[in-house]
């Protein structure tokens, strides 16, 4: 609601977490993960388990957040 542009992503740790769980976080207002093998030294679930994941929680994946251009900053 204060920041509706902001990007709240799930990150380090959900290998450890439940559907159930990563289901509340999503529905308290998380709208973003970290996918890939692993962050820094923390393993992150596999593509297919996320992908699992967003089919069950009826969640559609978007491109990757892409930073701002400098000149439209300008």
């Amino acid at each position: 609601i204060i920041m509706p542009r902001a990007m709240v992503r799930l990150s380090a740790g959900r290998v450890r977490m439940t559907l159930e769980e990563q289901a509340l976080c999503f529905l308290a207002g998380a709208n973003s993960i970290f996918a890939g093998d692993k962050l820094l030294t923390t393993p992150n679930p596999g593509f297919v388990q996320d992908k699992e994941m967003f089919q069950i929680l009826q969640l559609k994946p978007r491109p990757s957040h892409k930073e701002a251009s400098v000149s439209a900053l300008v």
